[in-house]
């Protein structure tokens, strides 16, 4: 059988021009590989054929997966409701995925590595995060190609989709995923959806599901008496029962209500910070867990497959955000092993997933809940370790065989040890918090010092969300230096630079009460915000989990972890956390996921003036040209460290300059907001 033939077997391919309405398709079969074919709906060019250094010019395809899992193989078990999908004629359970490559047009000349990136809520993130690049649904400009480091090095990027509940909309990467039925009945059951919601404004009508969103499980009857709606005042607090004749499902339109399942009104509006959540029933669960199938058995036909549509030689991943918990979980339950028992994910980039899990692979799954004191639970450490409160071993590493344990980068900001309970101390810290525990040999954990869960921009700006300035440090440059030492340590076995975190021996990691922010009239830090609990075990003493947080120095900077020059030789205090503005309610509560930003005064009259206790900029640096220098010599120490690539320290130095003549150009400084 030819080489050709072989291939059109793989798959078929479908190279659109849509103005010429061109279709070159080839016969689908069913293959022994667990991906039964591929179309490619588009093939263009990348920045009409610009040239990336030694690998040349790339081609961006997009497309579809097929997809058909044996429900009986031991690797597929795992799949909840698996079994209670519809099966074809070979007893296998279909589904598709969409798929979007960027990749060399000569192969020979890329780095044999292939980027899958898992898109978050349907959204790609590796060129922003690795290229510097403005975010897209469909790159097509050199802003959202950014710099072309991906591609310099030589990396193929896949975006696979995995997840069932978003819409589908352009470029958005989804995957379709069948429905359980229990032996063909509908399967019904009551929940809370979405879970839980926080108005930022007074308003008669919420959009529950959000405006990007729609419920993954719409009500059976909006009419129903018995559904529920609850209000409290904080996360972690008790709710009250809202009447069911004051709330119902639809929105507020020129007085008239329009009945509409995303939204719900509440008579006498809904308060802003107030923490609501509904509940009521709902039917036909998706099979959500084979979405980790899509992406390890795409991975294992790209590796092990002859006739695959593309070959590779490693594949690693990258996701943040929900998309780092998904990857946790993809570990936990064996996913970087295909159904043959080999290695199908080479290495995990794991960015800002704290030490959470998620409704990934269950029944009535929610992938879009964000993990809000809600997915903390045992384990956390990929090695085996047993839970000091119900004596289990496990890991998440537990399912990995020994020998093809893939190597993990686990790289969280600040925001992951203050926000949504998620005690990322835990990540290096013993389950009681009193000892320090050393890596696992697959794996380097790290601190990105004073930055927040989303890399930041220059300038800082003033959200309306929040009370002080946004947190604007940057932190893409350490990504880059990081996913060069991962590649580097699976191909050629070169160890990575060592984990930087704070630490109990050293006291940079420390009990709440212990932080010593400096002193600054009207700044309210975050001193009292609450830790997380355990949600595998009953609520109570026992599920209280240790709350151990990096300490600051004087300016309330972080003292440890991988200091970027610009946190290291700072121009104001960064922080991963933000409490809530006056306007938007709970003060005392963190806004999700961000970061406050605290500028330094200009001289020393400011900052007597404002009784702000930190040293100002003219008493901190002689001059520009002297505060340049100190970044350099930053930038050089973390280059000669591995933690910043050499290329990248003089755009580093340049930022910085821009940023100081920002700051002294500008009359923005709001140290004591």
């Amino acid at each position: 059988m030819s080489g050709t033939h072989n291939r059109a077997m793989w798959e078929r391919v479908i190279l659109g021009l849509a103005a010429l309405a061109l279709v070159l398709s080839l016969a689908p079969a069913v293959l022994r590989a667990e991906v039964t074919r591929v179309e490619i709906t588009s093939k263009q060019d990348v920045l009409g054929g610009k040239s990336f250094g030694t690998t040349g010019a790339y081609e961006k395809l997009t497309g579809k997966v097929y997809f058909a899992v044996d429900p009986g193989n031991p690797h597929n078990k795992i799949i909840v409701d698996l079994d209670k999908a519809p099966k074809n004629a070979q007893g296998k359970v279909e589904f598709t995925a969409d798929i979007f490559i960027v990749r060399p047009k000569d192969p020979s000349k890329g780095n044999g590595a292939l980027i899958f990136d898992i898109p978050n809520r349907g959204n790609k993130g590796v060129l922003s995060a690795f290229n510097r690049a403005k975010g897209s649904a469909d790159p097509a400009t050199e802003e959202e190609f950014g710099d072309g480091f991906l591609m310099r090095q030589g990396y193929t990027v896949v975006a696979i989709g995995w997840e069932f509940d978003i819409p589908k909309k352009p470029g958005l990467v989804l995957l379709t995923a069948p429905v359980a039925t229990d032996n063909g009945k509908v399967i019904k059951a009551w929940l809370p959806v979405e879970p839980w919601f926080i108005p930022n404004k007074q308003v008669d009508s919420y959009n529950y599901a959000s405006a990007d969103f729609t419920p993954s499980y719409p009500p059976l009857d909006p009419k129903n008496p018995e559904y529920r709606l609850t209000e409290r005042p904080a996360l972690v607090s008790f709710p009250r029962l809202i009447p069911r004749e004051d709330w119902q499902f639809g929105r507020m339109e020129n007085g008239q209500l329009v009945p509409d399942v995303n939204w719900v009104t509440m008579k006498g509006g809904f308060k802003p910070g107030k923490v609501y959540e509904l509940a009521y029933e709902s039917s036909n669960p998706p099979v959500a867990g084979v979405g980790f199938a899509a992406v390890r058995d795409l991975a294992s036909a790209i590796k092990y497959s002859p006739d695959a549509f593309m070959h590779g030689s490693y594949v690693y991943t990258f996701g943040s955000s929900q998309v780092g918990r998904w990857q946790r979980q993809m570990i936990y339950e064996g996913f970087t092993i295909d159904e043959q028992g080999r290695k199908a994910i080479d290495a995990l980039f794991i960015q800002t997933g704290g030490t959470s899990l998620g409704s990934f692979n269950e029944r009535w799954a929610q992938a879009d809940e964000l993990g809000s004191y809600t997915q903390t639970k045992f384990p956390i450490r990929y090695e085996m370790m047993t839970d000091p409160v119900t004596g289990k071993r496990d890991g998440l590493g537990a399912r990995i065989p020994a020998g093809l344990e893939p190597k993990i980068m686990s790289v969280d900001t600040e925001s992951e040890y203050y926000d949504r309970g998620r005690v990322d101390s835990l990540r290096h810290v013993s389950m009681d918090g009193g000892t320090d525990l050393p890596d696992p040999p697959n794996m380097r954990i790290f601190l990105l010092a004073g930055a927040r869960h989303g890399s930041g921009a220059w300038p800082p700006v003033q959200a309306p969300s929040q009370q002080l300035l946004v947190d604007p440090l940057e932190y893409k440059f350490a990504q880059r230096a990081l996913l060069v030492a991962l590649d580097n340590w699976v191909k050629k076995g070169v160890a990575p630079p060592p984990s930087l975190h704070p630490m109990v021996e050293d006291h940079t990691a420390v009990p709440q009460a212990e932080l010593k922010f400096p002193k600054i009239p009207g700044i309210q830090w975050p001193t009292q915000v609450p830790g997380g609990f355990r949600n595998d075990l009953p609520a109570g003493p026992t599920s209280v989990l240790p709350f151990l947080l990096p300490q600051v120095d004087k300016d309330g900077n972080i003292t440890s972890g991988l200091r970027l020059p610009e946190q290291s030789v700072p121009l104001g205090t960064y922080g991963g956390w933000a409490f809530r503005s006056e306007s938007y309610g709970q003060m005392d509560t963190l806004v999700s996921m961000a970061g406050s930003y605290v500028p330094f005064a200009k001289t020393k009259a400011d900052r007597e003036k404002a009784g702000d206790s930190r040293l100002s900029l003219e008493e901190r640096y002689q001059s520009r040209a002297d505060y340049l220098k100190r970044i350099e010599d930053a930038a050089n120490a973390l280059a000669q460290q591995r933690y910043l690539l050499p290329e990248d320290v003089p755009t580093v130095v340049k930022a910085a300059g821009e940023h100081w003549d920002w700051t002294f150009n500008n009359t923005v400084n709001k140290a004591s907001r």
